[in-house]
């Protein structure tokens, strides 16, 4: 029998996460599809994201919105990293170990999104106008501080193979479908769930390419010894456009980035029917 799903200002607090998870996803797919095939977008990622905001009337206040909603789905994540909802108090073992690990990793990470979105409303009342390449340097300074030490490759290492482990987790999520609850209880909506479940699929074998590349990029990063090969999510996209048929797989990984972000936009609608990995 499933538990009951989260109710009052913890699920209030879920929604929003997921609501705007989705959107900040469904918006760096959007502008890297555009770019894909010269359309007027560009090449995204979370900074790619926050850029296009600025272009935009009340850019900074759109940013700070989308910067609470991720605080929101930060605090979900460390909500479920210290209660592990819907998980029965007997079935809590080592496997719960790990699901806390990655549960608060999840929130590290989102809540350094959210003051990615953030930072540029700081920034004005701060008047200082801060570059956007400041955080490419600050990432590059550190692999190379990194890369001076043994103990900082074998750091490195560990790192890359963290997220190539990351990439065949999405992969194994895709090809499991674990992602979604059976709909035995839920006929009447069948249609939509099957979209729900069709479009966090894509979603998270593109987040498994991307992951992909990273490590890879990671792992170059070391072998050569050099901090300047290292080149991000954008630099992830930037080398699917280097093979033949290029834009087509950076195209789809773009498509596939969009339905990740309509299937939390989804989750946030239809909490009960969807559970997230």
């Amino acid at each position: 029998m499933d538990l009951e799903p989260d109710k009052g200002h913890v699920a209030k607090v879920r929604i929003a996460g997921f609501f705007t998870k989705g959107a900040v996803y469904l918006l760096i797919g959007t502008l890297t599809f555009l770019a894909a095939f010269n359309q007027g977008g560009e090449i995204s990622s979370t900074d790619g994201a926050v850029k296009y905001l600025m272009t935009l009337p009340f850019g900074r206040v759109l940013g700070a919105v989308i910067s609470l909603g991720l605080i929101a789905y930060t605090l979900w994540r460390f909500y479920q990293a210290l209660f592990l909802p819907n998980t029965r108090i007997e079935d809590r073992n080592i496997k719960s170990g790990f699901k806390r690990i990655r549960f608060f990793y999840s929130g590290v990470f989102y809540g350094i999104i959210a003051y990615s979105f953030l930072k540029p409303l700081l920034s004005y009342f701060s008047l200082k106008d801060e570059e956007s390449q400041e955080g490419d340097f600050e990432e590059k300074a550190a692999l190379w501080e990194l890369l001076s030490s043994y103990w900082g490759k074998v750091l490195l290492w560990i790192l890359a193979i963290i997220v190539a482990g990351q990439a065949l987790w999405q992969f194994k999520i895709a090809r499991d479908g674990k992602f979604m609850k059976k709909i035995d209880n839920y006929p009447e909506i069948k249609h939509e769930y099957d979209f729900i479940r069709r479009s966090g699929k894509l979603g998270y074998i593109a987040r498994g390419v991307v992951f992909g590349i990273i490590s890879f990029f990671l792992v170059k990063v070391i072998l050569q010894h050099n901090a300047n090969i290292y080149r991000g999510t954008e630099g992830a996209f930037q080398y699917l456009l280097s093979f033949s048929y290029g834009s087509l797989l950076l195209g789809a990984t773009a498509l596939g980035l969009m339905g990740y972000g309509i299937f939390h936009i989804m989750v946030a609608r239809h909490a009960n029917l969807t559970t997230l990995q």
